[in-house]
């Protein structure tokens, strides 16, 4: 087993390693005495009654709430009544909550655990690849409002983050390339090595080697983890994560979500590593190598829709302040830029 501390306001440790589902009971507070299990319908429900049943053998009582996946999982109407749920079950300030499931039910997890009661225990199992580089990790926690992504949100860390490698073996091809757009861009922002090793060993042909798949996963949270400690709360520092995601996230509402999260960072990166090349701020060939390596690991790296287009819905980005919103721009592997543009000048920007 590998852990990496998170050393936030409110620190934490990630595990990462294989069946580690009696390590992760033996850290949960002796105080609590309910869990709520919020687990994504498509987990395999032997797992979660695994983490149930030694939970229940630890003393506890388990109430295991299921849920549709996806983005549906993040509304008002599904948080409002997980709400009323975890009230008749009579959950207190010293009870925890377990997410259990991909990205969006570690948002959802960690939006409820953060307001019910103004704040109770949270452990985030994450069971996909992008949810364990990404979501499970940093304290973001969100619901969305119709098409609008993340707009009602905290920052809330977990007590506890477990990735067993154990549930990442059994993903399709498609959902484990979705998490490696989310690891290279991690390399993008920091570690042009990984790049490389990535560039001669594509983790996606290579995911059954346990040790290589716990290294890499463990670097991406190390790097993650570094940006998050100088900027928790993502006044600017942090800001540079949404590498790929400011395109991303248009190309997601302009498919009705359709292309899943990680293949539309993958769409973001292209665009935006395309747009730096022509406008002479990243090293020729970046592109090509960045195609070269999204390609090799499963991931379609052709935009369907027009920059024109995608504009559109980056000038209602929530990450507008003051006028401006932040765009990460790449320079090379390892190495990318921080820019504020101001909201009337993003289409230009953008297109010219």
């Amino acid at each position: 087993m590998e852990k990496v501390r998170v050393k936030t306001r409110y620190s934490y440790d990630v595990l990462i390693g294989n069946d580690l589902t009696e390590e992760t009971v033996s850290r949960i507070s002796g105080n609590c005495k309910k869990t709520v299990l919020l687990w994504d319908e498509a987990v395999f429900s032997g797992y979660v009654a695994e983490i149930g049943n030694a939970l229940e053998a630890d003393g506890k009582e388990v109430m295991a709430i299921s849920l549709e996946g996806g983005e549906n999982a993040k509304t008002i109407e599904s948080y409002s009544k997980i709400m009323k749920i975890m009230s008749d079950f009579n959950i207190t300030r010293s009870d925890a909550v377990f997410g259990i499931g991909g990205g969006t039910v570690m948002d959802l997890a960690g939006f409820i655990a953060s307001t019910y009661k103004r704040g109770v225990a949270l452990v985030q199992l994450p069971t996909t690849l992008l949810a364990a580089c990404d979501a499970s990790v940093g304290g973001k926690n969100a619901l969305n409002i119709g098409d609008e992504k993340n707009v009602v949100g905290t920052f809330y860390q977990p007590d506890l983050v477990v990735i067993d490698t154990r549930f990442l073996s059994a993903l399709s091809d498609e959902v484990f390339s979705e998490g490696c757009a989310e690891i290279i861009k991690m390399g993008f922002l920091g570690d042009k090595d990984m790049i490389a090793e990535l560039e001669k060993k594509s983790l996606l042909k290579n995911r059954g080697d346990e040790d290589y798949l716990v290294r890499i996963i463990k670097r991406c949270i190390e790097i993650k983890a570094a940006i998050v400690e100088t900027d928790e709360r993502d006044h600017g520092p942090r800001n540079i994560l949404n590498l790929g995601h400011t395109l991303g996230h248009a190309i997601e509402a302009e498919s009705n979500y359709k292309i899943h999260h990680g293949q539309a960072v993958a769409m973001g990166m292209v665009q935006m590593t395309r747009i730096a090349e022509n406008k002479g701020i990243a090293d020729i060939g970046t592109l090509g190598r960045l195609i070269t390596l999204l390609a090799e690991h499963g991931l379609e790296w052709r935009c369907p829709y027009n920059i024109n287009v995608l504009a559109g819905h980056v000038e209602r980005d929530k990450k507008v302040r003051g006028g401006s919103l932040p765009i990460i721009v790449p320079e090379k592997f390892g190495s990318c830029v921080l820019m504020k543009l101001k909201i009337d000048d993003i289409k230009k920007w953008l297109t010219e």
